[in-house]
């Protein structure tokens, strides 16, 4: 658990939980070191931080805000506020939003109890926290399972929202629903045995959402936990349902084929500027987009979750009930050898996808299948990543791994030297500064299609290299 610094600088702050309450007086201080190493595990019980969603924005509670546990995963905005002691030391204008993760414990050996002490809001924060953005989470829920044959121990990780549990079930393939009952942190407890079954769960957030996870672990999740302690069982209930609210458009009529190898190898580069669609941060489930949905690469990024309509011709070759999620990383572009252009000519809403993606959804001998497509909102594992190219008169930056609705409307250049500067879309993905920028430090600001705008403060330092990607601690929510 987090240490109180009796030495340490007390940065005066105001904090706010990020969705719902006021702002309110508190303290913060620092500790885990500067590469916030040292804030892993603590007493929520989430182990590794990145592997439960949370990464290196965190931070201890004091005592009277950890509230025994119940604000575990809870999302606090700070900034620090100028006007009062200490305030000397501020950072003007920016803040952070964290996640709690520890319980930051009162130190007797000093007055009250210390920073720390009874009655006392107070955040002991990661070291390397910078401004952040509003409480969300990539990808979904988690579920890390413990106990034994008659002992059922849940570690639930990763909510957005609110971000803690209020009241948690589980529920296996031959049983009803079984309540659950906090055993400490963000650690739920039921006394059942459920080995050998299938288990789904149910949560109600402190922010009063309840949502059911049917079917989130295999009626072997015991055996895979036996060999491999702390196995991550990450929550999929459904890439229709998962999107449900987050849907950016309706559903739509199109068709899909396939390129690229059975690796998918064949897919990466393409008409957005990604390169490495695994170093941007997309990895093989990817897609071409014919020029109607391409949109002269303002797509490129975009998320589309696609499924396979068995009710037109060709449905025959479906796989029915599932569906994909891919990114816009290519462009298909017509053929004009054959009629009309092909399946990607004008007018046509058309997906060459990876063949690892095609094949979720379809059957390789169809070659075309007649598919049903939605936008949806972009879920990705960390940071906005920036990849700098150009020249010394001349700076070409992809914009990747963009969160949200996962593409850009606008971008802005700073350099230490200058104002913001107007970038344009040179192409795909790729955005230009007809701007001397070398030596030095470089900020952005993204406008997303969705309409966020985030500035991304001292990216790339001053000795910045052409070719290299430098990835922020911010993303998008829409």
């Amino acid at each position: 658990m987090a240490k109180n610094r009796s030495l340490m600088l007390c940065t005066l702050l105001s904090a706010c939980l990020a969705l719902a309450m006021a702002q309110s007086p508190g303290t913060a201080t620092f500790y885990g070191g500067a590469d916030g190493s040292g804030t892993m595990g603590g007493a929520c019980g989430y182990d590794n931080l990145y592997n439960a969603g949370y990464g290196v924005n965190n931070a201890a509670l004091s005592q009277t805000l950890f509230n025994d546990g119940a604000s575990c995963g809870q999302c606090y905005l700070i900034t620090c506020d100028p006007s009062r002691s200490g305030g000397e030391y501020c950072k003007l204008g920016n803040s952070i939003t964290v996640t709690a993760t520890n319980l930051c414990p009162a130190n007797y050996a000093l007055p009250n109890g210390g920073w720390c002490g009874p009655g006392r809001p107070h955040f002991d924060m990661a070291q390397p926290a910078t401004s952040g953005s509003r409480c969300s989470r990539s990808g979904g829920v988690r579920f890390n399972i413990a106990g034994s044959n008659y002992f059922l121990l849940v570690n639930i990780q990763n909510l957005a929202g609110s971000g803690s549990v209020a009241a948690a079930w589980v529920k296996g393939d031959r049983t009803g629903w079984i309540q659950m009952s906090r055993n400490w942190g963000a650690n739920w407890q039921a006394l059942s045995g459920l080995v050998g079954q299938g288990l789904s769960f149910a949560v109600t957030s402190t922010g009063g959402q309840y949502i059911q996870f049917f079917d989130v672990a295999p009626g072997w999740w015991h055996k895979v936990v036996a060999v491999m302690a702390g196995t991550w069982l990450v929550l999929c209930w459904g890439v229709l349902a998962a999107y449900a609210t987050a849907g950016v458009a309706g559903w739509s009529q199109g068709t899909a084929t396939f390129y690229g190898g059975a690796d998918g190898s064949g897919t990466m580069g393409g008409a957005c500027g990604y390169g490495n669609l695994y170093n941007a941060g997309y990895g093989v489930n990817n897609a071409a987009l014919s020029t109607t949905l391409y949109n002269n690469g303002a797509s490129c990024g975009q998320c589309y979750t696609i499924t396979c309509d068995t009710s037109r011709s060709g449905g025959q070759y479906c796989k029915p009930g599932s569906s994909v999620t891919v990114t816009a990383t290519n462009l298909c572009p017509p053929n004009y050898a054959l009629a009309n252009g092909g399946w990607c000519g004008p007018g046509l809403s058309h997906f060459d996808m990876s063949q690892p993606a095609w094949a979720t959804i379809g059957n390789v001998q169809g070659g075309v299948i007649p598919v049903m497509y939605q936008q949806v909102r972009c879920s990705r594992s960390g940071g906005a990543r920036f990849n700098i190219a150009g020249s010394n008169y001349f700076l070409l930056v992809s914009i990747q791994n963009l969160a949200g609705s996962g593409s850009v409307a606008a971008a802005w250049v700073k350099g230490d030297k200058t104002g913001w500067i107007q970038m344009s879309r040179n192409w795909g993905a790729n955005w230009q500064a007809l701007s001397g920028l070398t030596g030095q430090g470089l900020s952005f600001a993204v406008t997303s299609t969705g309409g966020q705008y985030i500035q991304f403060i001292d990216v790339a330092p001053a000795w910045w290299q052409f070719g290299q990607t430098y990835t922020s601690y911010q993303n998008f929510a829409y």
